[in-house]
């Protein structure tokens, strides 16, 4: 089985657990694995007890999960892109979503491969075709599929992204491993999980990160 299938297998094996919603699954491996990470999340909220369904851009059921292959708009209609419902008793709804764009404090767009939304924030974002502002983002990971070494570069944009889009419960998240980015994001605080692939240790790290910072959330309501 291709690292491809292996993903995919798991993002599915994920959303049929929550909904009989079907996947309709890019081609490029790291679409794939921006939809992987995604996944995880979503397996995350609904560990600490989020319903869980799924929506296209006019927040109607989808049967079918469609997302970006390039970051777009939370707004566009360009094709029904999906994002899925995340409802706690008695909390703001959120939503999950893979390739949107949000505004940085320094009103500078960022790119977001993965990102939970505040819920309120992103309809205000439809009516009015704006991006989200990345105090209405719980949760961003930016998501890097490499088969070779991760390039410090990426570890430096990564670092000026959580400058400007906060960093709290921001992550690097890759498949491959690079001993320089990892000293250079933990000298900076900065979250991050490198070798993140189906059945890892590092896959169940990053979903118990992902699972406290919902836990957190909850508890502040």
């Amino acid at each position: 089985m291709t690292v491809q299938d292996q993903l995919i297998a798991e993002i599915e094996q994920i959303i049929s657990a929550a909904s009989a919603a079907g996947y309709a699954n890019p081609l490029a491996t790291n679409d794939i694995y921006e939809n992987y990470v995604w996944a995880l999340c979503l397996r995350a909220a609904a560990a600490q007890t989020a319903a869980i369904s799924f929506q296209n851009v006019m927040e109607e059921p989808a049967s079918t999960l469609v997302f970006r292959t390039a970051p777009g708009a939370i707004y566009s209609t360009e094709h029904e892109y999906t994002h899925a419902l995340v409802e706690f008793a008695g909390c703001p709804e959120l939503e999950l979503h893979v390739g949107i764009k949000v505004i940085g404090k320094s009103s500078v767009l960022h790119e977001c491969d993965v990102a939970v939304v505040d819920r309120d924030e992103a309809r205000l974002c439809r009516a009015n075709r704006v991006h989200p502002r990345a105090s209405k983002v719980l949760i961003a990971a930016e998501c890097k599929f490499y088969t070779s070494p991760i390039k410090l570069e990426l570890g430096r944009g990564f670092l000026g992204l959580t400058s400007d889009i906060h960093r709290r419960e921001r992550y690097f998240v890759t498949n491959n491993k690079s001993p320089s980015v990892t000293k250079l994001i933990a000298h900076h605080q900065s979250e991050w999980e490198f070798g993140v692939l189906p059945a890892s240790q590092e896959a169940e790290a990053l979903y118990h990160s992902f699972a406290r910072a919902f836990r957190n959330y909850k508890a502040a309501w």
